[in-house]
């Protein structure tokens, strides 16, 4: 059985934009809000931008990332979306790290069973980088996967997460990756949220915060709150698993 560009899951990443447009359009076809960019060793990519209506919000917490789609002959498709939140897949028995699942999401994969118009099967790969980091960075840890048979798991394993994250150069795109400083890519954890239980179709929320003023951390519990040590907050345990991880940019402390 074929493919097209629609009916394919894309794992290790957030699902392009560009997947739909590259269904409709052949390489080559021009449209409106596309142009043609010149890159790193001024190599030429058509690219395409898909934006959010500019606000408070999206200046803390909106970022950008570049989905390229490769294909042989050839020119790069690609397209920047934004992002209010990053999604990290934790699937793979590899991923043990925070560090591991944004390797991960910027990894190039193979998309198989792809065919033109013209019924012609042809091969193509496909990769997200990071083109814009926001102020206040949200990763979001997937811990519920649906299953084949249409239901839905939880993913009950320790993922180690820093309290200074830096996002290194080569999880950036290319274009971008020597316009960033250091201080402009180190982050200082500032909550987590937590989801206990075992199943996915309940459980209870709770959060960490640091507190400025107290400058330690809160553990919020719906009516209860006290405090806690910056260990109890990284340290795993069987009861309670990260699900949202609040990063703010340093430069900003």
């Amino acid at each position: 059985m074929t493919l097209s560009f629609s009916e394919l899951s894309i794992s290790n990443g957030p699902r392009s934009h560009l997947l739909d447009e590259y269904e409709q359009e052949e390489p080559g076809e021009g449209s409106e809000d596309e142009w043609e960019q010149v890159g790193p060793r001024n190599k030429t990519s058509v690219t395409r931008q898909a934006d959010f209506v500019q606000t408070p919000i999206t200046g803390i917490f909106g970022g950008h990332i570049r989905s390229v789609v490769y294909q042989q002959s050839s020119k790069e498709s690609a397209t920047l979306q934004p992002f209010f939140t990053l999604q990290l897949d934790i699937q793979s028995d590899k991923i043990r790290t925070v560090q591991d699942a944004l390797e991960s999401l910027v990894a190039r994969e193979s998309v198989q069973g792809y065919t033109t118009k013209t019924k012609q099967e042809v091969e193509i790969s496909r990769r997200v980088t990071l083109e814009k980091l926001p102020p206040v960075l949200v990763l979001h840890l997937k811990r519920f996967v649906y299953e084949k048979t249409g239901g839905c798991q939880k993913l009950i394993k320790n993922i180690e997460y820093p309290v200074d994250l830096e996002i290194s150069k080569e999880l950036l795109s290319p274009g971008v990756k020597n316009k960033n400083f250091k201080c402009h890519r180190t982050y200082r954890l500032f909550a987590v949220v937590y989801h206990h239980g075992n199943s996915a179709t309940g459980g209870h929320y709770t959060t960490d915060v640091f507190q400025i003023g107290l400058n330690g951390w809160l553990r919020i519990d719906d009516q209860t709150v006290k405090v806690v040590s910056q260990y109890q907050v990284v340290k795993p345990t069987a009861e309670r698993t990260a699900y949202l991880l609040y990063y703010r940019r340093v430069d900003l402390l």
